[in-house]
């Protein structure tokens, strides 16, 4: 995993190719007939220029040598402090491409002014810290609580990676290379038992984290070069129309499984996440000038506004809890989706159910079944694009086939 010292002598060749010259410009004597010699750094198409801090006569400078003319002790003096400073700029790349730094012009003038930190070294865990700190700061401005908690989670998995499978607390930024990518991969799937998906999902997080390092130069190169993260197309489950109305028809002396049946199927009406109908309230309802009642509210994960017509049976489901506390009964979401389990047993349907099965059954059973347009569909459900909602047409047509397929003997042409 770790660089090496041979991999550092390869970086120490591996020189950036920056020009480096003196100037004295004419433009900027002063009033005693001297001008300030400075330095023009290029990589690139950037520039940098900075005084020296000494002065010269103009008609004493030699443009072609770049030296200051004469042997005189001013002159030998001057012409040894120039030498130095071409040495120290070389010096001082060496150091910035051992310690992992993408050498730039802006760079190599810090440096020299030690304005650049190398003994505190940038690891991975600090700069993914800062990271989530920033993103914390960002929460309602675009950021959500849930996208925070995923990144935090994130650091944990890889404080806990770093620990378990190096010993140590951390690791320097220029120690990543693909093999640390990849062994956090596999770490992620062997031993925390992630799904494809979910590791895909923290590997993502790391690989924004690095990109943003790269980005600020504190990297020399990417790990995630040519690394690629693919998601494995995961169908979600929905309520056909007739598991949908098993479930209207449910009736239950109990309290909390009429309540969260309840809140079910106004998802099921509306295609709102959980933490949507949790945060719903009156002000998300509008009445067009046709009538027309609507849910107009931005999506707590992505910020992305759903506009919603308001269903009767939804409207009925609201009316019912009016005057609550909310404007739906809410339970956590982990009672919630040990109710529908049960709720499930009841109604004979053999399917996994959580709550955000209502989300895909509006998408798919109660809109996309009864055609309405994709585009109508990914409006409604806050999607960003129309791609996103592509694959619920699918398994429509998935479904569709299906139920064909068990007429097939029935309509044969034996």
């Amino acid at each position: 995993m770790f660089v090496t010292e041979t991999s550092h002598k390869k970086y120490m060749f591996n020189k950036s190719n920056y020009n480096l010259s003196f100037i004295v410009r004419a433009s900027k004597v002063n009033k005693t007939g001297k001008a300030p010699i400075e330095v023009l750094i290029s990589l690139g198409d950037e520039r940098v220029v900075f005084s020296t801090g000494k002065l010269i006569a103009i008609e004493l400078w030699n443009k072609d040598k770049q030296c200051v003319r004469g042997v005189n002790s001013e002159a030998v003096v001057l012409n040894e402090f120039l030498k130095s400073i071409r040495v120290r700029i070389y010096e001082e790349e060496i150091k910035l491409v051992k310690y992992g730094f993408a050498v730039t012009a802006t760079l190599l003038r810090d440096a020299l002014m030690n304005k650049v930190e190398l003994v505190k070294e940038e690891t991975i865990l600090s700069v993914y810290r800062k990271h989530n700190e920033l993103q914390y700061k960002q929460i309602g401005l675009g950021v959500s609580k849930g996208t925070y908690a995923n990144s935090k989670h994130g650091l944990e998995l890889l404080e806990k990676f770093i620990q378990e499978k190096y010993n140590r607390n951390d690791v320097f930024l220029r120690e990543l290379n693909r093999d640390f990518i990849e062994e956090f991969r596999v770490w992620l799937l062997a031993e925390h038992h992630l799904s494809h998906n979910g590791a895909v999902k923290y590997l993502a997080l790391l690989k924004k984290v690095i990109n943003r390092a790269v980005a600020n130069n504190k990297m020399a190169f990417n790990p995630f070069a040519n690394f690629r993260l693919e998601r494995q197309i995961v169908s979600p489950d929905f309520l056909t129309e007739d598991e949908l109305r098993k479930i209207i028809n449910f009736n239950s002396p109990l309290p909390r499984l009429e309540r969260t049946r309840d809140m079910f199927l106004f998802a099921c009406y509306t295609g709102l996440s959980y933490i949507d109908v949790k945060t719903l309230k009156a002000e998300h309802l509008e009445r067009d000038n046709q009538g027309r009642m609507w849910i107009k509210k931005k999506r707590v994960k992505t910020g992305v506004l759903s506009r919603i017509p308001l269903l009767p049976s939804a409207k009925m489901l609201l009316d019912k809890y009016a005057g609550g506390e909310t404007l739906m009964p809410i339970y956590s979401d982990k009672e919630v989706n040990l109710y529908l389990k049960d709720i499930a047993i009841l109604c004979h349907i053999d399917k996994r159910i959580t709550y955000h099965t209502a989300r895909h059954t509006f998408a798919s059973t109660v809109t996309l079944a009864n055609n309405v347009s994709l585009i109508v569909v990914s409006k409604m459900l806050g999607h960003s694009n129309v791609r996103m909602t592509e694959h619920y047409a699918k398994l429509v047509d998935n479904c569709i086939g299906e139920e064909m397929d068990k007429l097939m003997n029935t309509y044969s042409c034996d």
